[in-house]
């Protein structure tokens, strides 16, 4: 298997609040100075944005979505089926779980999570991995 690069070229955050997004974009242009970072605050935009370029990463909340989660993962798959994409919600563990397309989504933090955490799931996706918060994972072995 060919190892990637840590650092992902464009990356996309789709998520209601433009503070939020704005955070989110500048914590990331600050760990990856050469990434181009675009947002986007609803669903139309995401699949207009996401038609017109090759992101390498999504990070999405599904609270910006008008469409079923599921085929929302669909549809992006079919759009671009090597985009990784990152869940990050503050809906809860168990909110991820219910929902989570099979197959469409590579990892989930919660966005309550440190910067250092979404530094670090990024990172693994960029690298061809999955990446599940810790408190995901002993959620679901306990």
């Amino acid at each position: 298997m060919v190892q990637k690069s840590n650092n992902p070229q464009q990356v996309l955050i789709a998520d209601r609040s433009p503070i939020f997004r704005l955070g989110m974009c500048n914590t990331l242009k600050q760990h990856y100075s050469s990434a181009a970072v675009f947002e986007v605050g609803n669903g139309d935009a995401l699949m207009q944005l996401f038609r017109t370029h090759r992101f390498d990463l999504l990070i999405m909340d599904d609270l910006v979505f008008e469409t079923e989660l599921r085929q929302l993962i669909k549809k992006l798959r079919l759009i671009n089926p090597s985009t990784r994409i990152l869940f990050f919600s503050d809906r809860g563990e168990e909110h991820f779980l219910s929902c989570m397309p099979r197959g469409g989504i590579y990892g989930y933090i919660n966005k309550k999570a440190p910067s250092a955490q979404l530094i670090e799931a990024v990172d693994t996706l960029v690298q061809g991995h999955h990446y599940f918060s810790q408190e995901l994972l002993i959620d679901r072995l306990l």
